[in-house]
Parts: C-alpha cells; sequence; structure tokens
C-alpha cells in the first residue's frame, strides 16, 4: 500500500462529495462499472476512504492512485483505456448525476517524516490532519516532526504518515494520517497522552517552532476496502 513505501512516491487523490440521496447507487457504481473498467485499463491499486460522518462531510469520498510518473497523465488514463471512447462518455454522464464535486490533487509521501507500525490486513481508521504551515518554515516544522514528535509515534506503536501537498492545493499544506483500529481506540484519548502523559504532551507540543502552524483541519475516515482495489500482494 502507499503508506508501506519507504522511498518518497507520489499519489493522484480525487475528494469526491456525494449526492445524499445517490449513496447506494455511487457505491454500485464504483463497484460494477468503475473499478471493473480500471482493472481492465490496467490499475493495479486504489485505496478508497470514506468520511466516518462523525466529524465532517458525511458524504465524501478520498480515491488515492499510485502515480509512477507524471508521464502517465499524457496518455489514456486507465478508466478511459478499460471503457474505450463511447463507454468513457456514458461513465461520465453517470458519474455527474451521482456527485455534487471532485477536487483533485497530487501529494507526495514522506516517509522520512512517518512511522509505519506492523498490522495485519489494510488499515481501518484515520485521523487526519490537514496542517498549513506558514511560508518558510517548512524546515521548522519538518524538524519537530522528525526529531520530537515521530519518535513518540513509533514508542506508541502507531502507524503515522505525511504527505505533502504537490498540485492542486496549498503548496504550504502538509497531511499526516494517524492510523486507528476503532473508534474505542480514540476513547482511550490522543495518542500523545497516552504515551506521555497529560504534561509530558504538553511539554512536547510546546516544542513545536512557535507560529510555524497557521491552520489545522482535523478529521476521521475509514478504510473501505470492498471499494478499494487492493494490490494482488495483500
Amino acid at each position: 500500500t502507499p503508506q508501506a513505501a519507504t522511498t518518497p512516491e507520489f499519489l493522484a487523490v480525487t475528494v469526491v462529495s456525494v449526492k445524499p440521496e445517490m449513496m447506494v447507487e455511487f457505491q454500485n457504481f464504483m463497484k460494477n462499472t468503475t473499478n471493473p473498467a480500471l482493472k481492465k485499463g490496467g490499475l493495479k491499486s486504489r485505496e478508497v476512504w470514506q468520511n466516518t460522518g462523525a466529524a465532517g462531510d458525511a458524504f465524501e469520498y478520498v480515491l488515492v492512485t499510485p502515480l509512477a510518473k507524471f508521464a502517465d497523465f499524457d496518455g489514456q488514463s486507465a478508466l478511459e483505456k478499460g471503457l474505450g471512447p463511447q463507454g468513457m462518455s456514458a461513465w461520465q454522464t453517470k458519474a455527474a448525476s451521482l456527485v455534487t464535486s471532485v477536487r483533485r490533487f497530487i501529494i507526495r509521501t514522506r516517509p522520512d517524516l512517518s512511522f509505519a507500525a506492523q498490522r495485519p490486513g489494510p488499515p481501518k481508521l484515520a485521523v487526519i490532519h490537514f496542517v498549513q504551515v506558514a511560508p518558510n518554515r517548512n524546515d521548522d516544522y519538518e524538524g519537530y516532526l522528525k526529531n520530537d514528535f515521530v519518535p513518540v509515534m513509533k514508542q506508541a506503536g502507531i502507524t503515522y504518515v505525511v504527505s505533502q501537498t504537490i498540485f492542486g492545493g496549498n503548496a504550504n499544506e502538509y497531511i499526516t494520517l494517524t492510523m486507528r483500529d476503532s473508534f474505542a481506540d480514540l476513547d482511550k484519548g490522543p495518542v500523545l497522552i497516552q504515551a506521555l502523559g497529560q504534561e509530558g504532551a504538553q511539554k512536547l507540543m510546546q516544542k513545536l517552532p512557535a507560529g510555524a502552524v497557521v491552520h489545522v483541519e482535523r478529521s476521521i475516515t475509514r478504510f473501505v476496502p470492498d471499494l478499494s482495489i487492493m494490490p494482488a500482494s495483500q
């Protein structure tokens, strides 16, 4: 999976807001039409995540596809290859009727700022932070993650994945995923407090250089295996 990579890679991310009354139809369309066409067109893997509805847009899906090289955009997409010209036109018409918005962007994984714990099977839940860093403060933020924050995640045995927005969004944005097994996990409190206690967690947060982070948004998302295209090795 993208999370397991040890060298940086690019990921194409599509955020889709589905019309509330079209949720079941959207899921069926993805299972019965989109995914078979993508596989036929040669796509090997795509992760699908859904906002849990506990916080944020309850009708939002996030589709994550590894991007081997930008030159792939010069030719036909896997979907176009799988559907053919007429099929593609019909697919676009149908897809447009199911969603209210589609946003695409490209991110680069940062394994040097991440920690991947051993886990059986695919991920379940993730707490996502969209972190906006002040201009020219990337080094401060990355230094804090590498030297102070990630070692605690490692100590706690929690998978923590960091990516950076490259195209389609804020160039000073980092996206972090803290993997959790269940909502019950969240009841135990933030990982930092579990690992360090209230006082220790506070001290760690104080090490973040003042003014480096200007905005943070947080949401909870769950992995949807039956809508995903899983690599053959999984």
